[in-house]
């Protein structure tokens, strides 16, 4: 039957184990004391590398107990290396959680194992130590069985040294958690290595299959506080110190290591063989590390010491330090403000120690800061007496609401070297004149080349503005006329409406408006100056349901033609007679004409019927639907009267 497969997840503990080689003590969960750095890894494998292969295509020979699975899944009993269980099939694509290993390397590898129905070595190793030695030996693990299976077997991980079990983890719940399993203990006198081995402790049966990740064994030494960056000042030596805490060792040497271009390949710096060293010249570009350990012989072997993070040495350059500020000059009268920037300390040739100070009178101003790290820079700057003085002339805008003000300034006294003019903050010229300004507060500065300063407010305002009314909206019937009547309080000497369609004058105040349909009309006027004014005024067009019938005519009388003919006659909204009908006294139809304009004379009854027969005197009812400029459609009916002599 196919077993089900588990995540491990990641446990922490921390206790130190003693023991002698032939009699380690069993502990019911694995712990650490480490608290301190640790040195080189002696599992430099330990990730299981990282590359593009799904999985590794060569038996590592690391599960002595297991066999080496090529084609993934493993089965029962084998395992194998890979960076991702995303794609396969089989029971692992409903049993196993997807994953990828547990780091940061771009296709890292990690160990997936399908534990065998018995007990067994997964992983085995033999590693160097040094005797009176704290180690920690420490695992990532992940269950790789679905959650919804959680009632399926759990891992249960024993960690072995020399063949001797020391603590296990007890069952891994599937959680779907990566977790860090990790134990520590100290190496006995003489002792110069041991075996560890990983064992799957659980029963057979569905379930109880893991992953693993990141196998570290390495010496653990005192909690070192070494800077990542330590500053240095130029043309000065640097000071590296370290400081030690929680030392597991009764006795600590020292080792200060050197790397020329970045955070690897260390080699040892000569007699610096104590907690801090000097470097006489130091280099932003190199990296200092300090390693330590228990003894001279220890301190030579990678997997025996503790070793710092790196630090890495920062040039504090200073060289560009100047005093900076508003004004370097006593301007008509006000003190110039120079500023240092900000340190930690501040010495100026007044006795001032602040960063800022006022120059109330000309004269040689210095300055030594001291930054935070102690490194030092001076500088001196010669401040001036100046008296700058203008006079401005301002016009006010020719519009309400347009930019046309402008400014000019004259009678420049004093300064020194070009004279520069600005509006309101804005971009320095050496023109004085200014133009397409807007009413309000403005202000004009004129400025010399050590910055002094005259400033000249001044105020534009607008004429009062250029109104103009056309009056409210009208409503009118359709074929109606509207005089439009405009009233203003400037004299315009232009006139401009806009649609022109309707308007008997399309420049003219008083334009006689006839729309066909509803329009909006806008005037535009412009006075002598220039200036305009815009209204507009909406006119809503009603169509006109009246039309007039006779209701007698005589067609032998008359020889003008006066009423000698039955017609309708339609108000000027009707755009066409859709039809027009006269029927008997007995219903029947004598007389149709259907879609004509109106006013067709083909719209005439004469009084014949269809065969142009003459009809009788009598009353005849008639019926005309007529469609309407906007769409509507309507049916009217009566009666007339037909006489003859």
């Amino acid at each position: 039957m196919r077993k089900i497969y588990w995540i491990i997840l990641l446990l922490q503990w921390s206790t130190t184990i003693g023991f002698t080689q032939n009699n380690p003590p069993l502990l019911t969960v694995c712990n650490s004391t480490c608290t301190g750095n640790l040195g080189e890894n002696s599992f430099p494998d330990g990730d299981f590398g990282a590359g593009q292969p799904n999985v590794l295509q060569m038996n590592p020979g690391l599960a002595p107990g297991y066999q080496y699975k090529f084609n993934p899944p493993p089965d029962d009993g084998f395992y194998t290396i890979t960076n991702n269980t995303t794609n396969w099939g089989s029971f692992a694509a409903t049993a196993w959680i997807n994953i990828a290993d547990n780091g940061p390397q771009t296709n890292g590898y990690m160990m997936v194992v399908n534990a065998s129905y018995q007990p067994g070595l997964f992983y085995r190793k033999t590693v160097n130590v040094c005797e009176n030695t704290l180690y920690e030996f420490s695992i990532d693990v992940i269950n790789l069985l679905e959650s919804y299976l959680s009632n399926q077997i759990q891992p249960n991980i024993a960690f072995l040294i020399d063949g001797q079990v020391v603590c296990e983890t007890g069952n891994v719940p599937a959680d779907q958690k990566w977790r860090t399993v990790r134990f520590s203990f100290t190496t006995v006198p003489g002792q110069t290595s041991v075996e560890l081995s990983l064992r799957n402790n659980a029963p057979g049966g569905l379930g109880n299959d893991l992953a693993i990740d990141n196998i570290s064994f390495r010496a653990c030494g005192p909690e070192i506080e070494l800077p990542v960056v330590q500053f240095y000042c130029a043309g000065k030596s640097l000071v590296l110190g370290a400081n030690l805490q929680n030392s597991p060792y009764t006795n600590t040497v020292y080792q200060w290591q050197f790397a020329p271009n970045s955070a690897q390949n260390w080699t040892n710096l000569p007699n610096a063989n104590t907690p801090s060293v000097e470097i006489p010249i130091p280099s932003d570009s190199s990296y200092f590390r300090l390693v330590v350990a228990s003894s001279v012989g220890n301190l030579a072997l990678p997997y025996c010491s503790a070793i710092s993070s790196a630090s890495q040495p920062m040039l504090e350059n200073l060289s560009d330090f100047a005093i900076t500020g508003t004004d370097t000059i006593v301007c008509n009268g006000a003190p110039g403000i120079l500023f240092a920037g900000n340190f930690a300390q501040f010495a100026w040739s007044t006795g001032e120690i602040t960063s800022q100070i006022t120059a109330a009178t000309p004269g040689l101003y210095s300055v030594t800061i001291t930054s935070a790290q102690g490194c030092t820079a001076s500088d001196d700057l010669e401040v001036f007496e100046v008296t700058l003085v203008a006079e401005a002339a301002w016009q006010d805008p020719v519009c309400a609401g347009d930019a046309t003000g402008s400014v000019k300034a004259f009678a420049i006294q004093g300064g020194v070297g070009p004279i520069a003019y600005a509006v309101d903050g804005g971009v320095k010229q050496t023109l004085p004149d200014f133009y397409q300004l807007t009413e309000g507060q403005h202000t004009l500065v004129v400025s010399d080349s050590l910055q002094c300063k005259f400033t000249i407010p001044f105020e534009l305002q607008d004429p009062p503005p250029f109104e103009l009314s056309l009056g409210p909206d009208q409503q009118i019937m359709e074929g109606d006329s509207l005089l439009l009547i405009s009233k203003f309080n400037y004299i315009p000497i232009q006139y401009t409406w806009q649609p022109a369609g309707g308007l008997n004058c399309k420049n003219c105040p008083t334009p006689l408006a006839t729309p066909f349909r509803t329009t909006t009309y806008t005037l535009q006027v412009v006075d002598q100056l220039g200036c305009s004014a815009t209204d507009s005024i909406y006119i809503e067009v009603l169509p006109n349901f009246d039309i007039y019938a006779p209701n007698v005519f005589r067609p032998d009388v008359s020889e003008n033609g006066a009423n000698n003919y039955f017609t309708i006659f339609p108000s000027k909204s009707v755009v066409r007679i859709q039809q027009l009908k006269v029927y008997n006294r007995w219903g029947a139809e004598i007389f149709s004409r259907k879609d004509l304009a109106p006013g067709d004379r083909a719209l005439l009854w004469d009084g014949t019927d269809m065969g142009a027969r003459i009809a009788d005197s009598g009353v005849y009812i008639w019926t005309a639907t007529l469609v309407f400029f906007d769409g509507q459609v309507k049916t009217y009916k009566g009666d007339v009267t037909l006489l003859r002599q």
